[in-house]
């Protein structure tokens, strides 16, 4: 009878084993961080970058479209630099906390004269402060979705420069 109940147990626990054991030889997937919307995550050093990416449209400027978040108790100045055929610098300020930037949050950061299609990646470094920068392939959209259509670039109109007006004085009498 013992080898009988001992055969059972056996087939019980190798079944067992054979049909859930799968989970235990491979990783899960839920633990591997990824980034869950279009845009890539990038870490600088205080700073969480987050759904960094870029739009684009027919005239060859480049919108940058993310969140950052500043970790430390000041104000940090970004530096973005699009690696491309022509190299294009972007000073970004971070203020403590959150910080949008991109056209439809009134923080524009335009990189002109990019010719960056919808569907390339970019290199992009980015670097603050006396901190290592890190350079990431970001991912190149356009505004044909009506999610990313209020940050193509060409929306974006320069605030005009207002010079003062030279007025003549008054000659003085006598």
């Amino acid at each position: 009878m013992n080898i009988r109940a001992l055969a059972s147990t056996s087939l019980a626990a190798i079944l067992l084993l054979g049909t859930a054991g799968c989970g235990l030889f491979v990783d899960a997937a839920t633990l591997k961080p990824y980034s869950a919307s279009d845009g890539l995550n990038v870490d600088v050093g205080e700073l969480q970058l987050r759904n960094v990416l870029v739009i684009t449209d027919e005239s060859g400027d480049a919108s940058l479209v993310a969140t950052i978040v500043n970790n430390t108790t000041e104000i940090q100045y970004l530096n973005v630099e699009f690696r491309t055929d022509v190299p294009v610098d972007l000073a970004i300020v971070a203020n403590e906390g959150l910080t949008k930037v991109g056209l439809a949050d009134d923080n524009p950061a335009i990189a002109t004269g990019t010719a960056l299609k919808a569907g390339q990646y970019v290199d992009i470094y980015f670097q603050y402060g006396e901190q290592d920068g890190v350079s990431m392939a970001i991912p190149v959209l356009d505004g044909s979705l009506s999610l990313y259509a209020p940050y193509a670039p060409s929306l974006f109109i320069p605030e005009p420069v207002v010079s003062p007006a030279v007025t003549p004085s008054p000659t003085p009498e006598g």
